[in-house]
């Protein structure tokens, strides 16, 4: 706990009132608010129960333990961004932690067999190079190809599969319970930011046209090389957003390893207290309707 005093401190009395304020210091306070966020996630990642795990996590705790350091390193990746202002890169890191955030939130609520299938569907393209090295394709003769074959027998051997474990995901196409990942999406966070805050992150993840067309291109008819990066503008409001969906599996993991006591549950309700008066202050007061 010694890690968190020093970052909460900070927070006197007046703190909201000058963050919600509609000086030029409010914006700078609220990206200063994000960065102790992911100090705080990193925290609590490393935060251990001895009594209930000495020695580590089991196969079925690992997977989201896994998901919440990742969303701890993408956050803290998301905002060095920003810093730079370059939303053409924030987009995509955005997406990584959305998708991370959503499944870990997801595995929270389900039981030991989907956790399973969860892990069996990572599968998925290691099992397709398996097929094509058994076709005899060229690569796979070859020592980075002999290396890639090896790391993934290994993964196999680790969890006990082989290539005739995956009948039920192969019959699912690959998905997680036979889900879309906008069925997950919708089933944890609710169908209204779908679209709004990760459907159109798309067009950055895959090079899309309108993508290409806004940040690479300049003219509306004829068209010419853009090569300057587009700055990141009223980013605290998209912030706002990002950090409450980021945060919100935490608390299930630390009820889940019985670390939820009252100290750090409040530290996780002050955090849930500023980022929604954000959300409201910058309009995205749809993630709390």
């Amino acid at each position: 706990m010694d890690e968190i005093e020093p970052i909460l401190k900070k927070y006197e009395k007046n703190y909201l009132s000058r963050l919600l304020s509609a000086t030029s210091e409010a914006d700078e306070l609220a990206r200063i608010f994000f960065n102790d966020v992911s100090d705080i996630l990193d925290f609590l990642c490393r935060l251990k129960n001895v009594e209930r795990n000495p020695n580590g996590y089991s196969i079925d705790d690992a997977p989201i333990l896994g998901l919440l350091v990742r969303i701890s390193k993408l956050l803290k990746l998301l905002l060095w961004i920003y810093s730079e202002e370059s939303v053409e890169y924030g987009i995509i890191a955005e997406r990584s932690l959305l998708e991370t955030a959503v499944t870990a939130i997801y595995l929270l609520n389900v039981n030991e067999s989907t956790m399973e299938d969860y892990r069996r569907c990572s599968y998925r393209n290691r099992m397709k190079i398996l097929k094509q090295a058994a076709s005899g394709m060229a690569y796979y003769r070859s020592k980075a190809g002999q290396r890639l074959l090896t790391s993934i027998k290994k993964k196999l051997a680790a969890e006990g599969l082989n290539e005739n474990s995956f009948d039920e995901q192969i019959a699912n196409d690959w998905r997680l319970e036979g889900k879309t990942f906008l069925e997950i999406f919708e089933s944890v966070i609710g169908k209204d930011l779908y679209q709004v805050i990760y459907g159109i992150s798309s067009d950055s993840v895959h090079g899309s046209w309108l993508d290409t067309r806004h940040y690479s291109l300049y003219g509306d008819v004829t068209h010419g090389f853009y090569p300057l990066y587009e700055p990141v503008r009223e980013n605290v409001g998209n912030l706002s957003v990002i950090v409450s969906i980021a945060v919100m599996p935490f608390s299930g993991w630390l009820k889940r390893v019985h670390l939820d006591d009252q100290y750090i549950s409040k530290i996780l309700d002050f955090i849930e207290l500023l980022n929604s008066e954000l959300c409201e202050k910058y309009g995205n007061s749809i993630l709390n309707e």
